[in-house]
């Protein structure tokens, strides 16, 4: 049975934003583990949001949702970290496959 070449390139890029969330919640789990405050726990909490979301996702659109928000949220984390003297790298995310 031949596959989807959209479903596959759909869950691939699904996984890949988990990967990324998991990726920005390592690394700040690491940081409040040394003493750093994420105050009301806002940055991990939004991580978890971002992760049930990319894992319940069916389509692009809902995907997407979550990527700008991810993306916006990696932006805020790396702020945070370099207000603590600590650095992050740029992490790609997947984007929508047009035909």
């Amino acid at each position: 049975m031949a596959k989807d070449p959209q479903i596959v390139a759909f869950l691939e890029a699904r996984s890949d934003t988990v990967e990324n969330l998991e990726a920005i919640e390592l690394s700040l789990a690491r940081c409040i583990d040394e003493g750093m405050m994420d105050l009301e726990d806002a940055y991990y909490n939004e991580l978890l949001s971002l992760i049930d979301k990319a894992n319940l996702s069916k389509n692009w659109e809902e995907l997407q949702e979550v990527i700008a928000r991810a993306k916006i949220l990696e932006i805020d984390v790396a702020a945070w970290l370099s207000g603590h003297g600590r650095t992050s790298i740029s992490l790609p995310w997947p984007t929508l496959q047009r035909k």
